[in-house]
């Protein structure tokens, strides 16, 4: 698996317009029609807080690059973005999961243990 898969892909994902941002990537998370968010880590404190709680609530994947991998995605996007499609987000999450320079969280899906009575 090259080294830049992850960015990539993102970049293709960018280029069809499947994401959200700006805006618009808030609602996309709350509507949980995001599949996955990217951040980058110069994002700002408050900004990045509210991005991961939104996650962690509604259990969005969310990958946590550094800025100067983000900034190589996209020049226009600032902080942050989701993708909208599943097959991107799929090949980002697994691309991403076994990269030490990157912070991923929610990258599975976590279910209720069972209780027996």
């Amino acid at each position: 698996m090259p080294a830049d898969q992850l960015v990539s892909l993102a970049s293709l994902c960018v280029k069809t317009g499947r994401i959200a941002r700006g805006e618009a990537l808030l609602p996309s998370i709350t509507s949980r029609k995001a599949q996955m968010v990217l951040l980058s880590d110069g994002c700002g404190a408050n900004r990045a807080k509210k991005i991961q709680d939104k996650c962690a609530y509604y259990q969005i994947p969310l990958i946590v690059l550094p800025s100067a991998k983000f900034e190589s995605i996209s020049s226009k996007i600032n902080g942050a973005f989701a993708i909208l499609d599943p097959g991107f987000a799929k090949g980002i999450i697994q691309a991403a999961e076994h990269r030490e320079d990157v912070q991923a969280f929610n990258l599975t899906k976590t279910s209720k243990p069972e209780t027996s009575q």
